[in-house]
């Protein structure tokens, strides 16, 4: 069956309420035909057999997490990928900026380093962090998606996204992983996010398709005026990896004494240090020439 026409109406169809705190946000339930979900959860029904595995976490701030390539996904499983790094999906980011163009992992070759895939398994979470500023090309990454794709979800089994302050210490929102919803949201240097805890039954997987967008290193002032316009000033931007708040996983009160011993708290330590550096010491512009000089 060909989708593109269904899928392409099916997204036009979609009027985004665009939440500007702690930074722009949007959330779509029933994101893609029933009939094309359904589909896409009964084909992963044999994920447990994925041989494509290109990191496994199990440290104290990135537990039970498995990301994947695309080569154990087939025609059906690839749909969410190419549907999310698509040019109507795109146009949801670029209709909410006044029309700044972007590009997606999509866009590249082996999606640029990324990976499409993820899934977290029991007693698994994603700690407090924001993502990677810029691809291996230099482009500025400024939005991310999130398509939940497990076949069903109890709101008691956690591991909702959630929305951190721009300091990365408080939990401002949580957003519940239902199946066949998308979010969206605009990346920066303060857009801390992470997954809660997981407490599902053993053998149930929070299934998740994940997609990057960027846009010429050029075009950032006038992203920013645009954001500004609509009441988002303080969104920063800086040059950095990808770094997590290291000891707070998941705000103030999930602090642990032991973790200040346990050496895999000691990587996280290093470059959030780089990353709080770069930040509040240094101009965007120095930030980039120290970057591409390390790159070259």
């Amino acid at each position: 069956m060909n989708y593109s026409e269904i899928i392409k109406n099916k997204i036009n169809s979609h009027k985004l309420n665009w939440e500007t705190k702690p930074f722009p946000h949007a959330v779509i339930d029933d994101f893609l035909p029933k009939e094309i979900f359904e589909k896409i959860v009964s084909a992963l029904n044999n994920s447990e057999d994925f041989k494509d595995v290109k990191k496994r976490f199990s440290s104290n701030v990135e537990l039970n997490k498995k990301v994947y390539g695309d080569n154990d996904l087939n025609e059906i499983l690839k749909l969410p990928v190419n549907i999310l790094g698509g040019v109507n999906f795109k146009k949801l980011f670029e209709n909410y900026l006044d029309g700044q163009k972007m590009v997606s992992m999509c866009d590249w070759p082996e999606y640029g380093g990324a990976y499409p895939f993820h899934q977290m398994t029991n007693n698994g979470m994603l700690g407090s962090h924001v993502d990677h500023s810029h691809s291996q090309s230099g482009d500025l990454h400024v939005a991310n998606s999130i398509y939940y794709v497990s076949p069903k979800w109890n709101s008691n089994w956690g591991g909702e996204t959630i929305l951190f302050s721009k300091a990365g210490l408080k939990i401002e929102k949580k957003i519940e992983p239902k199946p066949n919803r998308v979010i969206l949201f605009i990346h920066s240097s303060s857009s801390f996010h992470g997954v809660n805890k997981i407490t599902s039954p053993n053998g149930t997987k929070r299934s998740t398709y994940y997609m990057d967008y960027y846009i010429n290193d050029k075009d950032l002032p006038h992203m920013k005026k645009t954001l500004g316009s609509k009441g988002c000033k303080k969104l920063n931007y800086s040059c950095h990896t990808t770094s997590f708040v290291p000891f707070f996983p998941l705000g103030l009160k999930s602090f642990k004494f032991e973790s200040l011993f346990k050496k895999s708290s000691y990587p996280y330590l290093k470059v959030f240090f780089t990353y709080l550096l770069t930040r509040f010491l240094l101009s965007y512009e120095l930030a980039k020439k120290i970057r591409k000089k390390n790159f070259n």
